[in-house]
């Protein structure tokens, strides 16, 4: 399977997280081949987590928790969000933990320093990047369940694999909704934006 191919087929992972349409399942032509597609998760994961700590540059506390609405939520939420998820993430692949509680009261650890919430992140990432490296592929083929919906925890039965593309994807997605605040926050507030974004 192509690069192409395998990001194509990742979108229905990535339209799965907010709706669940998940398309039927990709077939591999051999084990060799879905366990590299598993690895190239593995690298955009790797390529996320370095890229957010450089897209948090010279971040200020007030930055942190500031709001384009009263609705939104504040970077500092999103980065709480992405700790929590990846500790989840870690969880379903060892089928325990946050990935077997059905109400969840918060789907977002925060800290009142920054370089707490890295640390933690950190422990986190390296534990869900070891165990993804040394998933077989029958653990990548394994039943899972998706949870989804955080009102009547509804959940999706999916493949461990699945649960995998929507952590990258997931990721990602955050790390654009950090850049698009602090570009409006930097435009607002007369910020060098080029500092984190020299875009």
């Amino acid at each position: 399977m192509k690069r192409k191919e395998f990001l194509l087929g990742s979108m229905s992972a990535a339209a799965g997280f907010c709706s669940l349409a998940f398309s039927p399942k990709i077939l591999y032509e051999n084990n060799q081949e879905l366990l590299s597609q598993v690895k190239l998760l593995r690298e955009l994961d790797n390529d996320s987590f370095r890229w957010i700590w450089g897209i948090l540059k010279g971040i200020s506390n007030k930055e942190l928790d500031w709001k384009i609405n009263k609705e939104a939520n504040s970077i500092r939420w999103i980065i709480g969000h992405l700790i929590w998820f990846e500790e989840w993430s870690c969880d379903a692949i060892e089928d325990k933990g946050l990935y077997l509680i059905k109400n969840q009261p918060s789907t977002s650890f925060q800290a009142d320093k920054l370089e707490e919430m890295k640390t933690r992140f950190t422990i986190a990432h390296e534990k869900y990047d070891s165990l993804v490296k040394g998933l077989t592929v029958e653990q990548i083929n394994r039943p899972s369940k998706y949870l989804y919906n955080d009102y009547d925890n509804k959940r999706a039965d999916v493949d461990l694999k699945t649960i995998l593309a929507i952590h990258s994807t997931h990721f990602y997605g955050h790390l654009y909704q950090i850049r698009m605040i602090r570009g409006t926050y930097s435009r607002i507030n007369k910020t060098d934006k080029s500092k984190f974004d020299k875009w």
